[in-house]
């Protein structure tokens, strides 16, 4: 909130905005687990300071030739494909050059001071670097898979998220509190918070893609495996959803439910309501993630905040706020044409649904995940719902012996 008000004050540019939105979340969440929680100490992060290994010159340059060629990898995949060339990303390629002269040094002394600690001191970096160097003999190929493939999803969605978070500073520094919090106009605030609960959540999920290390316990530990569970988180991120949705899911009529409910106002606050509590349940999904947000991953299993009362809460809640927005149950055009917006939102949610049982089937690879799970079958809020609708239940079986 404040980064917002100094923003919108000063008039500060939607990059550096974004920038300043970022730190603004990182610096106190960083204090926070590093005072508070100590996390670098965690068996998790794959480190441990009192062992100190050999000081081995030559394994560090491997990794850093590891790392080096691994850019160069994305590199030619920004290359390679014609999106990246467009003005969309002009904001993400300022950020780019200055990420990379951060990674490229930066790496060097990282990766000298944390290789003394590594339980496992021979990880991905170094393994790249050996088949790089033509080594590949005396290495295996185990963990690259995840290491490409983890790089591959860093390298689609932090541009993606970085420049839809400028564009909703841009929102944010045109829309001060002054102008908002306006006695009596709900619709402002509406539209406000909208787009607040939005930038806070872009704002997190920058900052999980950024700070991927070892150091912070936000390493990635593996990566969806299989085929289908890529293609429907795909399906939900520009540009696969641009197509989708305008060709296959407009369940949209334009017909929305402010205009709906905009003669009853007592209503029309308390509809708004509903829908901002719902949203906000979704951002907080992800500011529980601390450092570790990110698509198609497993960084740590989370178990705290709204994890606590349903599994997979921000899907829960934004599948169910679109139905309030866009109302598709209500159409102007007749009955026919409103079930046809339904069975199309209803194809959405499909999609959603498919999400959190592919992620399931991911996540069940790992016991804390299974654990939790099972134990909110029996005390989470959907737990009645589980005995009509079983399923939607979780079933650690049947999904594991899938994996």
């Amino acid at each position: 909130t404040v980064a917002f008000y100094l923003i919108s004050e000063y008039n500060v540019d939607n990059y550096l905005g974004a920038i300043l939105t970022g730190l603004a979340y990182v610096v106190p969440v960083f204090l926070l687990e590093y005072i508070k929680f100590k996390t670098y100490k965690k068996p998790s992060t794959g480190l441990d300071f009192g062992l100190k290994n050999k000081f081995n010159v030559e394994r560090v340059v491997i990794k850093l030739i590891g790392l080096y060629f691994t850019l160069a990898l994305v590199a030619i995949f920004y290359w390679l494909f014609p999106i990246y060339s467009s003005d969309y990303y002009t904001t993400y390629w300022i950020l780019a050059k200055s990420l990379l002269k951060i990674i490229v040094f930066g790496s060097i002394p990282y990766f000298f001071i944390l290789d003394r600690f590594l339980v496992e001191p021979e990880e991905s970096y170094w393994k790249v670097g050996m088949i790089v160097l033509g080594r590949w003999k005396k290495t295996n190929a185990g963990g690259l898979k995840n290491h490409f493939l983890g790089w591959l999803i860093k390298a689609f969605f932090l541009p993606l998220m970085f420049v839809s978070l400028c564009g909703n500073i841009g929102f944010m520094k045109e829309h001060p509190f002054s102008m908002v919090f306006e006695q009596g106009n709900f619709a402002r605030f509406f539209d406000y918070m909208y787009n607040f609960v939005y930038t806070v959540d872009l704002a997190v999920i920058f900052v999980g893609y950024i700070l991927t290390l070892r150091i912070f316990d936000s390493h990635i530990r593996s990566v969806e495996p299989s085929f289908l569970g890529w293609f429907v988180a795909l399906q939900c991120y520009q540009p696969f959803w641009g197509f989708i949705s305008s060709n296959y899911l407009s369940y949209d009529s334009g017909y929305s439910w402010g205009q709906w409910l905009w003669e009853y106002q007592n209503l029309y606050i308390l509809w708004g309501a509903i829908i901002l509590i719902l949203l906000s349940i979704y951002s907080l999904s992800s500011l529980y993630f601390g450092l570790r947000f990110s698509n198609l991953t497993n960084r740590g299993i989370l178990t705290n905040g709204p994890y606590r009362y349903m599994r997979h809460p921000a899907y829960v809640s934004k599948n169910i706020s679109w139905w309030l927005m866009s109302i598709p149950f209500i159409s102007q055009q007749g009955f026919l044409v409103g079930l046809k917006h339904c069975l199309l939102l209803l194809f959405v949610n499909i999609i959603y649904y498919l999400r959190a049982k592919t992620e399931e089937r991911h996540l069940s690879q790992d016991p804390t995940y299974v654990q939790y799970a099972t134990v909110m079958n029996e005390i989470g809020i959907f737990r009645v719902l589980f005995k009509v609708l079983p399923f939607l239940k979780y079933s650690p079986g049947k999904l594991v012996n899938r994996t």
